[in-house]
């Protein structure tokens, strides 16, 4: 079987051979359709510039034409109306000139912007070049027109200038009569009819009709006529009525002048109307000729752009014919198989045995038939593994449990059965740290055996090696209801730390396990008390970082010391501080 398996296939059993070459075939005609495709649209884009450089284009230079002749009229009416034509469209070269020049500088801008225009656009047709020759022909006499009018707009600002300057000189000459102090009372009446001259003078100024003018110039020649012939007159009086005499003459000049000079404009203005007219509807005609041109372009591009989607329509529903073989070639020969071996891996990874699928002579069948290689080798493997795990179980756990006698060995005192010197200093580092950093009181007390050493001589060693056993399971069983921790320091001596304790309540706490020994009444014939008793030194203090635990030893040592000098059988606290307070208490 292992034979088989390492056989080599022929190329076109082969399952990757044969997939890409399914997967090249679909690729290549991809290739081909994009190719093609891209073809078509060069075609296309080419096709839309000579549409657009034939036919868009000149049809919209047609319609800027007609649109550029109807701006210049209806500017040129506007202008008429604002009278501020040079001031809006002269250019910054003509500042400077006079107004005449200006104005034909404007005129010139005018034409040189239609004429730009007008050069762009090319006749394809006969057609269109009778309408671009009418056009040429129209807008010599328009622009003539409308220089024409442009020079009747300046004349009529010119006398209307001038009527500006009479009426101003009318009104300041009013004002002078009107400041004249203390007119005499005879003198108020023709002062009046002085007023009356100026305020119709001024009228007349702005008359419409001819009629009209002449009405007002007859009443203003009467006032001054009844005002020249009165007596008595004044050297200022007589200055007076010669000057409004003479600004009447001059309002009746200025007045005519601007009336036929309106009249003239206006004329000039309906023959601009009617050249612009003329010059419209030519461009007009233009735009519309070319516009059906373009849209028989655009319509014959359009058919073009049909057939050539359909023809990648065609192309893409071979194109899917094809995906949907390549796709049912790759799930009968491939992903179904693969997923099939799939499932019987799995289900041997669960444990369930399951016949492995080797039909074929492909990747596939040769992984199925490796695989079934590898499930026999595999169970083998496996029984064999379990039977060296077995093996290997059994030796942890006796490691497991060496491990552990050799860890409590190495903290606990042998004899007593409590925690050791080592392990209670290790401790004592841990909770030091945790207090320095919580702020909380750390309580030490140092026990030692009363008379120990008669006892060992009185009872033998063995007796005295139960004696502190009994007391070790004694204090330990204090400790347990605390988060303290108790050890054997050396011989006959204990010592417990007990944390969150602080000097009162370790006195409290050496206290009550005095009493619990007392209770116990373990025989001692060498002692005075007859039975075994304690002296304790104990101490506190609330560490802060930098503080060593040593110091706080050697307190609690110091007041065990004095215990036992000041007769044993008691209990000595001391302070933490340089003047050392102690407290006895004794039994």
């Amino acid at each position: 079987m292992a034979n088989e398996a390492n056989t080599k296939l022929k190329p076109l059993k082969q399952l990757g051979f044969r997939l890409n070459l399914v997967l090249l075939s679909v690729l290549s005609f991809y290739i081909l359709t994009t190719g093609y495709s891209l073809l078509t649209l060069r075609e296309q884009s080419q096709e839309f510039d000579a549409l657009s450089s034939a036919y868009f284009d000149r049809a919209m230079h047609a319609a800027e034409l007609s649109r550029e002749a109807e701006v210049i009229a209806s500017d040129t009416l506007v202008n008429m109306l604002n009278q501020d034509y040079d001031e809006r469209y002269i250019q910054s070269p003509t500042i400077g000139l006079p107004e005449q020049n200006k104005n034909n500088a404007s005129n010139d801008s005018f034409e040189r912007s239609f004429e730009k225009i007008r050069k762009q656009l090319t006749a394809n047709t006969p057609q269109e070049q009778v309408l671009i020759e009418k056009i040429d022909r129209l807008k010599k006499p328009y622009f003539n027109t409308i220089r024409t009018l442009n020079n009747y707009l300046i004349e009529k600002r010119k006398i209307t200038q001038a009527q500006r300057n009479i009426e101003y000189h009318l009104l300041n000459l009013q004002k002078e009569i009107y400041l004249i102090p203390q007119i005499p009372e005879h003198e108020k009446s023709l002062i009046d009819e002085l007023i009356k001259a100026i305020n119709l003078s001024v009228l007349t100024l702005h008359s419409t009709t001819f009629h009209q003018l002449i009405t007002q110039m007859n009443g203003i020649s009467a006032f001054i006529s009844n005002i020249a012939y009165q007596d008595n007159l004044t050297p200022f009086e007589r200055k007076n009525i010669i000057l409004i005499s003479k600004l009447s003459q001059q309002v009746f000049t200025t007045t005519l002048k601007q009336q036929m000079q309106h009249s003239a404009t206006l004329t000039a203005v309906n023959t601009t109307r009617t050249e612009a007219k003329k010059l419209s509807n030519a461009c007009y005609k233009l735009y519309q000729l070319l516009k059906q041109s373009t849209q028989k372009a655009s319509s014959e591009h359009k058919a073009f752009i049909s057939k050539v989607m359909l023809k990648i329509g065609l192309f893409s529903i071979i194109f899917l014919l094809l995906t949907g073989v390549a796709y049912w070639f790759i799930h009968y020969y491939l992903i179904r198989r693969l997923n099939r071996l799939n499932r019987v891996m799995l289900e041997h990874v669960k444990g369930v045995k399951t016949d492995v699928p080797q039909s074929g002579n492909d990747e596939i069948a040769m992984m199925g038939r490796a695989f079934s290689i590898f499930v026999e080798a595999t169970n083998k493997a496996q029984q064999d593994s379990l039977e060296a795990q077995k093996r290997t179980e059994e030796a942890n756990q006796k490691l497991t449990q060496l491990n552990q006698s050799l860890k409590k060995l190495s903290h606990t005192d042998e004899l007593t059965q409590m925690a050791n010197r080592r392990h209670f200093f290790h401790e004592l580092t841990s909770m030091w740290q945790l207090a320095c950093d919580k702020q909380i009181n750390m309580s030490i007390i140092m026990l030692d055996l009363d008379w120990f050493k008669s006892f060992n001589d009185f009872y033998g060693h063995q007796a005295g090696d139960q004696c502190l056993f009994q007391v070790a399971q004694l204090i330990l069983t204090e400790v347990k209801n605390t988060q303290g921790i108790a050890a054997r320091y050396g011989g006959e001596e204990f010592i417990i730390l007990l944390p969150y304790f602080d000097l009162d309540q370790a006195v409290l706490f050496a206290k009550g396990l005095q009493d619990k020994l007392n209770e116990e009444k373990i025989k001692h014939h060498k002692s005075p008390q007859k039975y075994i008793t304690l002296s304790q030194g104990v101490t506190s203090h609330m560490p802060k970082e930098g503080d060593k635990f040593d110091h706080l030893i050697h307190l609690a040592d110091q007041a065990l010391y004095k215990a036992k000098n000041n007769g044993r059988n008691q209990i000595v606290a001391q302070d933490n501080t340089e003047n050392v307070s102690l407290r006895t208490s004794l039994s």
